[in-house]
């Protein structure tokens, strides 16, 4: 293959991975705000939004690593 190509297959896929990054920030940094403006009653209540939130990121990963991501 011709090495401009290569370089430009390169750049293409490195865009596309920094895109795919910044959804999957943002998507969980919307997550996390959710839980930072929502009225707890308490704290134990907090942490458990927050272990829901660490299980959903969890299952997440776990779901990625069996695909092959």
């Amino acid at each position: 293959m011709d090495k401009a190509l290569i370089e430009q297959m390169q750049k293409k896929i490195e865009k596309q991975l920094i895109e795919k990054e910044i959804e999957v920030v943002e998507y969980w940094h919307g997550e996390i705000e959710k839980l930072l403006h929502k009225k707890t009653e308490s704290l134990s209540a907090l942490l458990q939004d927050l272990g829901n939130l660490s299980r959903k990121m969890k299952n997440r990963l776990d779901m990625a690593k069996r695909s092959g991501i």
